[in-house]
């Protein structure tokens, strides 16, 4: 589905083994092959997706959404995980959502 023009716009990884992800923005294969790697994932509905719900961060118990992706955000809190709903309005016009926000600093590689 080319709405969904990045892999963090429809797929979403919440902890090691738990994604949320929206199947109509995958082909069959992709879909066969999450399914059978994550067969209890959360599986977004089309407004939540559309509202890049799955453009979301998540520290592994507190996922930031955009307030607009109320399916997602119960689903989540269904699993145990916080959601964290923003107005994140503004940055949707540009394409973007909460993931889009974040900046992943990683420790500097050892010195030989």
């Amino acid at each position: 589905d080319p709405r969904f023009y990045h892999l963090d716009t429809a797929l979403s990884v919440l902890d090691r083994d738990e994604v949320m992800y929206y199947p109509a923005a995958f082909s069959p294969e992709s879909r066969e092959v999450l399914a059978e790697r994550f067969p209890d994932a959360i599986q977004a509905e089309e407004a939540d997706a559309v509202a890049f719900g799955l453009n979301a961060v998540s520290d592994g118990l507190h996922v930031v959404l955009p307030e607009q992706a109320r399916g997602l955000a119960a689903q989540l809190a269904e699993r145990g995980f916080e959601p964290i709903g923003v107005d994140l309005s503004e940055l949707l016009k540009a394409g973007g959502s909460a993931k889009c926000c974040t900046l992943e600093l990683r420790p500097a590689p050892a010195a030989d």
